[in-house]
């Protein structure tokens, strides 16, 4: 009887793999004909690759060797490039103590009064004694990146890099109560209230507008000089700050702030450019002495992504450069590397989640139930999703799924995407 038990269990057994095995080939097989179908009939240009790193083979590859425009999938690079690079806390404020003063110099930290906890440095500023000294120096870099767009200069998403960073380089101001309120205060002296406005800032000054009455929230960037941030220092701290040129000889100390996680989950989950953009000066700063972010990036690709299967282009810590030229097999390869190098539940963390968080709160809800932890890259016909999926079996895959040069609205391509990540998740 015992026998007849065991050969009926091993039999159920087999059935149940074989339908298992059956039902992941015929999503396999169903996914590889409709990429293939949309591949002959479709006007633009799609990208995916699916792998399985504990097997380590691929799943699907559909044009995983070509180059795509990534958009912010370009922050997955930047991520890896800083994980590598730093351990802890960033260095906010470099500070050199005479006698009778404080000479501070920027570290290119982007966290400065910018929705992080900047404490340790306002605090310490605060309880000097001394005279406070700015140093006047600058990045080895224009302040917007290589192919940006230009007249993007007045919109949130493109502030100025800069080595000296407060306020994220914004100023958010709308109308209330009859009048224009500001963040930072110091700057509502820039604002001029029309009852039309042509644009929101000036190209080449810090002049601002707003509609009077306006029922609008404004975040615009502003145009930085290192006068500007000493004026700004001064009015946060009640303390005078005052500019100075570069002096030889200075042995700095520095002052540790926002640990670095903080800043890769606000990076990754609303991708944000700015602190992508000031990550890559400070990883450039640490491997060569230089603010410079070709420097930077030149040194991540040879000492942390010479594996990756193609070449590359790689031209900012953001994305908004267009002429950033990524493979799916690259990004793939280089979300693997993460998933081998750092804890899964520390690594997930760090991502936007399908249906709760991020810039896909609104997408890949699954009935509340999460399995895409992945990053975004949206420009104008551009849009990209890369990271991992846990399928209902609780199988970890790796993904990146891109789309160039479609016509129309993001949301149809959403809309494909999201069906064959679904068809992903039950299936395997």
């Amino acid at each position: 009887m015992n026998i007849l038990k065991n050969k009926l269990y091993v039999n159920v057994f087999k059935l149940l793999l074989v339908s298992v095995l059956m039902s992941s080939c015929g999503t396999t097989y169903q996914l590889k004909n409709d990429l293939k179908k949309h591949n002959d009939s479709s006007s633009f240009f799609k990208g995916f690759v699916l792998f399985d790193p504990v097997a380590n083979k691929q799943i699907v590859n559909h044009n995983g060797a070509k180059y795509f425009t990534p958009a912010s999938n370009t922050k997955l690079y930047t991520f890896y490039a800083a994980y590598r690079t730093f351990k802890d806390s960033v260095k906010s404020l470099a500070y050199y103590k005479s006698q009778d003063s404080l000479i501070i110099k920027g570290t290119a930290d982007p966290s400065l009064l910018y929705g992080f906890e900047s404490s340790k440095v306002l605090d310490f500023l605060k309880n000097e004694k001394d005279s406070i000294y700015l140093i006047d120096t600058k990045i080895d870099n224009p302040p917007l990146g290589d192919g940006w767009s230009w007249d993007d200069y007045p919109y949130y998403y493109q502030p100025e890099k800069s080595i000296f960073p407060i306020y994220g380089n914004i100023l958010q101001y709308k109308w209330e109560s009859g009048a224009v309120k500001s963040y930072p205060t110091l700057l509502k002296s820039y604002i001029k209230a029309l009852d039309s406005i042509p644009l929101r800032r000036e190209v080449s000054s810090n002049q601002f507008y707003i509609e009077n009455n306006s029922k609008r929230n404004y975040t615009v960037p502003f145009i930085v000089s290192n006068k500007l941030v000493a004026e700004l220092l001064s009015d946060t701290i009640q303390k005078n700050v005052t500019l100075i040129p570069p002096k030889p000889n200075h042995q700095f100390n520095y002052i540790y702030g926002q640990r670095y996680d903080s800043l890769y989950k606000q990076m990754l989950h609303v991708s944000d450019n700015f602190i992508a953009e000031q990550l890559m000066l400070q990883v450039a700063k640490e491997v060569s002495g230089k603010f410079d972010t070709k420097v930077g990036i030149k040194y991540a690709m040879e000492n942390y992504m010479q594996d990756l299967p193609h070449k590359f282009k790689w031209r900012d810590g953001s994305g908004l450069s267009v002429y950033n030229k990524f493979t799916p097999e690259n990004t793939v390869k280089l979300l693997e590397k993460m998933y081998r190098e750092i804890p899964t539940d520390q690594l997930l963390s760090y991502f936007a989640v399908g249906g709760k968080s991020g810039t896909i709160k609104n997408w890949y809800a699954n009935n509340g139930t999460p399995f895409v932890y992945a990053k975004t890259g949206t420009l104008n016909s551009v849009h990209c999703l890369s990271g991992y999926i846990i399928t209902k079996k609780g199988k970890l895959l790796i993904f990146s799924y891109m789309n160039n040069h479609y016509p129309g609205s993001s949301s149809e391509v959403k809309k494909e995407m999201e069906e064959a990540l679904l068809k992903i998740y039950n299936a395997y």
